[in-house]
């Protein structure tokens, strides 16, 4: 199968479902710390966010929206809400690691009786390629926090 119809299968699939995340570290980590943390495991050491927002458009805007918010023409349909990258600080508190890991392996569980499932991309995207476009993730939720401005 084509690595672009086996990314519509999973666009398909994961788009019956929501996304969702859990927990980890404090969400105003910055593309740059996030690079250095994980330019010390071991990965790619420099954001392609250049890379990563087209990857991001080509898969993800489906679901969580161009600018992150879920919101995407896919993600407003689905309940529970794909995560939102801007405002949703528990989801967006996870360590690169996990967020890389969510991405890699994708999202699925049963709550409250609801399937809710992102699909996994380590057979669409290299691991260079889920490194840039979570690094964009990341950049995406710094450009929307800033555009909001503190908060009251």
């Amino acid at each position: 199968m084509s690595r672009a119809a086996l990314a519509a299968a999973f666009l398909l699939s994961g788009s019956l479902y929501g996304c969702s995340g859990d927990k980890g570290q404090d969400a105003s980590t910055t593309v740059k710390e996030a690079a250095q943390s994980v330019q010390a495991k071991g990965r790619p050491a420099a954001p392609d966010l250049a890379k990563g927002k087209q990857i991001y458009e080509q898969y993800c805007h489906f679901c969580h929206g161009y600018k992150g918010y879920g919101d995407g023409p896919v993600g407003i349909a689905l309940s529970p809400h794909p995560a939102n990258f801007v405002e949703d600080s528990k989801r967006m508190g996870k360590t690169d690691e996990e967020l890389f890991k969510s991405i890699t392996e994708g999202i699925h569980r049963d709550i409250g009786g609801e399937a809710m499932s992102m699909p996994r991309w380590q057979e669409v995207l290299t691991d260079h390629e889920r490194w840039n476009v979570l690094w964009y993730i990341r950049h995406l939720g710094e450009e929307g926090r800033k555009a909001a401005g503190p908060k009251p």
